[in-house]
């Protein structure tokens, strides 16, 4: 993050903002959503949380593009232009109640950290990929979210986006893993130095996949599944994976 490591926000002005790595959950200020990894945190630490995601920080207003939304141009935008309607976002199908991405032509909205999920994502050790990708009549998922059992989670118009493994018999909504996240962590399961025993292994990955088989230490036959849900988890958090890397780790007898 070279040329990065301060920067000013105009909604935080009395400090400047350091590049950190938190090893945890933070609220990002700017997009009131939970995030993970790297941000830009205030230097007076001792006195003042305020944090954002790196995404979040967009001073000079640099447009964005996306290659799911083709002819989109996204305008960065401090505070919602569209008040006192509140946008959803057209990948998580969340409601946006911060700084977002929003394209005038088109009409969409997206959260400024989903804007910039990878859409394509695998992992070294693996010769699995997911991509992220939303239903059409042309382009329907073999099965449903590990998560919520269901092809589509959103109640209203705009469709939640999905990981899909490569063959396509693998879904997972982005909304329903941003959720499984959260739940997991104010478990205890993803924070730094807490206890990764055999038991909250199991329950950590029965929260990310309540309908997976696994037996009683956490463990499955399948295979893929499991590969499944380590590259979406990483995928959405991002860096450092070594949060959640033991729940992916083969039990030892």
């Amino acid at each position: 993050m070279t040329g990065l490591d301060k920067q000013k926000d105009r909604g935080h002005v009395l400090h400047e903002l350091n590049v950190e790595t938190i090893n945890g959950l933070f609220f990002c200020n700017g997009c009131k959503e939970l995030g993970f990894g790297n941000c830009y945190k205030c230097s007076w630490v001792r006195f003042c949380n305020y944090v954002l995601h790196v995404t979040c920080l967009n001073e000079d207003g640099t447009p964005l593009s996306n290659p799911l939304f083709k002819n989109c141009n996204f305008q960065f935008y401090q505070e919602n232009p569209l008040s006192p309607v509140v946008p959803t976002c057209r990948i998580c199908a969340l409601h946006i109640r911060g700084r977002m991405y929003h394209c005038p032509k088109r009409k969409y909205s997206l959260h400024p950290y989903c804007a910039t999920l990878q859409t394509t994502f695998s992992l070294p050790d693996s010769d699995m990929t997911i991509k992220l990708r939303r239903e059409t009549k042309l382009n329907f998922f073999k099965s449903k979210c590990l998560k919520c059992d269901r092809k589509n989670r959103s109640p209203n118009d705009v469709q939640c986006l999905s990981y899909v493994s490569s063959r396509g018999n693998l879904c997972y909504h982005v909304a329903c893993m941003k959720e499984a996240c959260r739940d997991n962590w104010n478990k205890g399961y993803f924070r730094p130095g807490s206890e990764t025993n055999e038991r909250s292994k199991f329950l950590a990955l029965k929260n990310l996949a309540p309908k997976l088989e696994l037996s009683s230490v956490g463990q499955t036959s399948e295979v893929l599944p499991i590969t499944f849900l380590k590259l979406v988890v990483c995928a959405i958090l991002g860096e450092p994976f070594d949060l959640i890397a033991p729940l992916f780790q083969p039990s030892r007898n």
